[in-house]
């Protein structure tokens, strides 16, 4: 498969038109065209539609531009790989990661990838756990690490569950002092800040207040962390959070927790990486640095 071609094709492809395609190449439009033509003869079908304003994807040519783009994805991974096979790990990794754990990793992350590895570029994705475990199952990203809180069973070597956690009501530091543990059902005696449906967290509470013939009060839904403990610190509401995700606001007294029993409520901290390809000598450096960051983190 001639890589010019396939970069050549998703170019047209990013610009929806040959003659900008080819400005941008820096070849002649009949190229251009002999090139596409000459992939479409190969693969016995065609990949765009011509109109008067450019060109649009067929059917086939949407499958035939995702392949090209896995293609030159794994080569530009091969060269680098290749490229720092004597000497430290270089090349770029896509790291998906929740919310609540991004603020806590990222920097120590970034840290020393700078000052050990600094040939490892990293991109960083946000996302909501169901998010983040779509982007490793399609290849979007190298290495994925978010929660579960259902029991998590899997024979996957690739799938590590670092820890677990019990997940605490969090108040205000400086709110009416909390017992350092209350039953599940007390829960419907606070307002609640909370994650919109769907997702994990949200789900598993809403669950559990219904087995026990509770309504939770949640005046508030937001997706964001930040505003979540903007609005617990400074408007008198509460949270459900594991533990380690609040741990420095605790220690300065922002924020105050209590265990929650009757039932714990558990948190599962997964770790996993693609199957769509190979991890780069890069990717496991990254994958290797953040399990010892994420044990750090474990509860003792």
């Amino acid at each position: 498969m001639d890589l010019d071609k396939l970069k050549l094709l998703v170019r047209v492809q990013e610009l929806k038109s040959f003659s900008l395609a080819a400005v941008d190449l820096g070849v002649a439009q009949p190229t251009v065209s002999r090139v596409i033509k000459d992939l479409e003869t190969d693969w016995g079908d065609r990949v765009f539609h011509r109109t008067g304003r450019g060109v649009t994807m067929t059917e086939f040519g949407e499958q035939a531009v995702a392949r090209a783009r896995l293609l030159l994805a794994e080569a530009d991974r091969m060269t680098q790989d290749l490229k720092g096979m004597s000497r430290e790990p270089v090349g770029k990794v896509s790291l998906g990661l929740a919310p609540s754990l991004a603020q806590t990793l990222a920097p120590p992350l970034v840290r020393q990838l700078a000052r050990e590895t600094p040939g490892i570029a990293l991109r960083i994705h946000e996302g909501f756990s169901d998010q983040i475990e779509r982007w490793r199952a399609a290849g979007d990203i190298d290495v994925g690490v978010w929660s579960n809180f259902r029991v998590v069973e899997s024979g996957d070597e690739n799938r590590k569950a670092l820890f677990r956690s019990n997940l605490v009501l969090v108040g205000p530091g400086d709110g009416p002092r909390m017992p350092a543990s209350m039953p599940f059902e007390d829960l419907a005696h606070y307002p609640l800040v909370l994650p919109a449906m769907p997702n994990g967290l949200r789900a598993i509470c809403e669950e559990i207040a219904r087995r026990k013939n509770i309504a939770l009060k949640i005046p508030v839904e937001t997706d964001s962390l930040i505003v979540q403990k903007q609005v617990c610190q400074h408007c008198g509401y509460y949270l459900i959070k594991a533990p380690e995700t609040m741990a420095q606001e605790v220690r300065q007294g922002i924020h105050q927790t209590s265990v929650i029993t009757e039932p714990t409520v558990q948190r599962f901290l997964l770790l996993d990486t693609t199957r769509q390809r190979p991890l780069s000598r890069a990717a496991l450096e990254v994958t290797t640095r953040l399990t010892t960051l994420l044990r750090q983190l474990s509860p003792r």
